[in-house]
């Protein structure tokens, strides 16, 4: 059956029901949410995470040339890595502090913190998750079409349901039995949190990864009737899983589930306790990027040179002609007017290059706008010509993206001291707090520079200047600058007060 290609107005609106086909047309994930957030899931939720992942039915058409180019996935990378630039520290005692950076580094914690805000960047809300093995904690990150959670006014996590290792399988003969998991947290009866994992068979492969997740039991697989080899994978991979069992967490008035967001609301769905994906933010901009990408790719396939050969030109005794020696791609057969007169005539089109480099620039500006920070932090090439700009302006465009940073980090840095809190109190610690290390937005010559001149006047103090100076430095590395610092400040001023008493004595 042939499929009719449209124009790109609107190109993909096939006739045919499954003329497309791509991640989210078999997913039913969304359609298991709860009554009262099932339109959040299944309409709004469902659409953002299609602009993000990159095909969006009824939009891309890869028959036509219009492809995903995926430019969301690109923003929330630089804005992740903006903030996680110099990786991550902590504040606290030295005790404390010394303990919290060997945990951190055994388990990866500030993998699992960069991945989780990057999570949240795409659905707008994530679930950074505590678990045991082995009487050891680690943290994992879950984006939010892998788990649903009920959340109180408070923004605490009442109950939760994770959903995850859903592709596993574990029968090569050709059957299409795969095993998942699914692990539901929550506050018992008596009010003690608890944790309980199931297993579920579904008949999904990776493009429908939670096709069939549980729902109302149906799909529950008792242990005793797993396959020996799922037996075997579970034990392995996840030892600390009793199957069908209700377990008690160790941590003491929390499931030990923390959110991690991108928003602190949607402005449009204000009573929800999610953050708002950057799909919703920057709709309109994702598909003004893959329109102009298109249009970019047909501008330099008709910018090609081409040759009108007259028919006379051409050979009709060799049947071969057209595709041996004349290619159409680069030939155009047209018809002879005059076997004199005739004569080869080359075309070729005027290739708009600064035209839409002007138009991709504007979109990349618009989505620094509607993200609040500066366009170079989208696009570096941006901040080429900034010396034309005066040095106010310049500033103000490092303080739009540095005023991001400092919100990102108030957003999520009080659950994730939460967590460390249970952390730390589950191996007898006292408390630490997160230190996000971010992308720093002036030049560091220029800051030591300003610092240097203020600090050297007297009217700053060793311990300020060094935390404002070496923010990248660890918290061990900072307090021997600032002791050094100190000690030479001490030094100078006894220097200073024994030159005073000098020249009083001779004055005397």
């Amino acid at each position: 059956m042939s499929q009719q290609v449209f124009d790109i107005d609107t190109v993909g609106f096939g006739d045919q029901l499954g003329n497309f086909f791509d991640f989210y047309v078999n997913n039913t994930f969304y359609l298991l949410a709860p009554q009262y957030y099932y339109s959040f899931y299944s309409i709004y939720l469902n659409r953002c995470l299609a602009c993000y992942d990159g095909w969006v039915n009824g939009w891309h058409n890869k028959k036509s040339g219009l492809v995903p180019q995926r430019m969301l996935q690109s923003i929330a990378n630089g804005l992740n890595n903006m903030l996680f630039a110099h990786g991550i520290d902590f504040s606290g005692a030295k005790a404390d502090y010394d303990f919290a950076i060997k945990w951190a580094k055994k388990t990866k914690f500030y993998k699992a913190l960069k991945k989780a805000h990057k999570f949240a960047i795409a659905g707008g809300t994530s679930l950074i998750k505590l678990n045991r093995q082995n009487k050891e904690l680690y943290t994992t990150a879950h984006r939010i079409d892998t788990f649903f959670a009920d959340i109180d006014g408070s923004g605490k996590i009442t109950s939760v349901k994770v959903f995850f290792d859903a592709i596993h399988n574990t029968n090569p003969s050709g059957t299409k039995d795969h095993f998942g998991i699914c692990e539901e947290r929550y506050f018992n009866e008596e009010g003690k949190a608890c944790v309980k994992a199931s297993v579920y068979k579904s008949s999904s492969n990776l493009q429908t990864e939670v096709q069939n997740r549980l729902k109302a039991g149906s799909s529950r697989v008792n242990w005793k009737n797993l396959p020996p080899s799922v037996k075997e994978y579970i034990k392995d991979h996840y030892p600390s899983i009793i199957v069908d069992e209700e377990q008690y967490l160790p941590f003491p008035n929390s499931l030990g589930c923390f959110l991690m967001k991108f928003t602190d609301d949607i402005p449009q769905i204000p009573n929800t306790p999610f953050g708002q994906p950057i799909g919703d933010i920057l709709f309109t901009e994702n598909f003004q990027y893959d329109q102009m990408k298109y249009f970019e790719k047909n501008e330099v396939d008709l910018a090609r040179a081409r040759a009108l050969i007259p028919e006379e030109m051409w050979n009709k005794d060799d049947p071969e002609y057209d595709s041996r020696a004349m290619s159409e791609r680069f030939y155009q057969k047209v018809s002879s007017v005059n076997g004199d007169s005739d004569k080869v005539t080359p075309i070729q089109f005027l290739l708009r290059g600064e035209d839409i480099k002007t138009q991709m620039e504007n979109i990349y500006k618009d989505c620094a706008f509607k993200l609040n920070i500066s366009a170079s932090s989208v696009a570096s090439f941006l901040s080429e010509g900034a010396g034309a700009r005066t040095a106010t302006e310049i500033i103000s465009e490092r303080t739009k993206s540095d005023t991001w940073i400092k919100g990102q980090i108030n957003l999520n840095a009080p659950d994730i001291n939460e967590m460390l809190k249970l952390v730390m109190f589950y191996y007898n610690h006292d408390a630490v707090e997160i230190i996000l290390k971010a992308e720093d937005q002036s030049p560091f010559i220029e800051k030591l520079k300003t610092n240097s001149d203020v600090f050297g006047a007297g009217n700053m103090s060793p311990r300020r200047f060094v935390k404002e100076t070496y923010r990248n430095l660890s918290q061990a590395e900072q307090e021997e600058e600032i002791a050094y610092l100190e000690q030479t400040k001490t030094m100078k001023d006894q220097m200073q007060e024994a030159t005073i008493n000098s020249w009083n004595t001779k004055k005397q």
